[in-house]
């Protein structure tokens, strides 16, 4: 089932730090790399990896309604079956980040929310943490 999977937290909180970790995880565990602006483009980028023919979509640009639909779109464009995106915890100006997301009828949402540091978490260890769930999820979807 086609899957958009929007990793929900406020501005600094680690969002793309956990994506970054989510496609190194990807990797390590046999996902081959289509495409990717990873590590081109500032912080932020958008890639591909595919496995056993279904491809999954990140991207880590969250900020703004523009941002997240245009590269969902894109990653739906090249037929990407599961989509992992960053987006705010909710929106400040309609229409936000999670407007975008749920502008794709034709995709299952689900929005995970990410985990906050504090004293006894840092930002790193609540970003593997997140990125471990997304993972998971990914995993039970297409049970690869």
């Amino acid at each position: 089932m086609n899957t958009i999977i929007g990793l929900r937290g406020k501005g600094g909180s680690g969002k793309t730090t956990t994506i970054g970790k989510l496609f190194e995880l990807l990797e390590k565990n046999g996902y081959e790399i289509q495409s990717s602006s990873f590590g081109k483009i500032g912080i932020d980028f958008k890639a591909i990896l595919i496995k056993k023919n279904i491809k999954i979509g990140l991207s880590s640009w969250g900020d703004s309604y523009d941002l997240v639909f245009n590269a969902l779109k894109e990653l739906m464009d090249d037929e990407c079956m599961i989509c992992v995106c960053a987006c705010r915890t909710y929106d400040r100006i309609n229409p936000g980040t999670n407007a975008a997301i749920t502008q794709f009828t034709n995709y299952k949402h689900k929005f995970i929310e990410k985990t906050v540091a504090n004293n006894t978490i840092t930002i790193d260890e609540a970003s593997s943490k997140d990125a471990d769930v997304l993972f998971a999820e990914i995993e039970k979807l297409f049970k690869i």
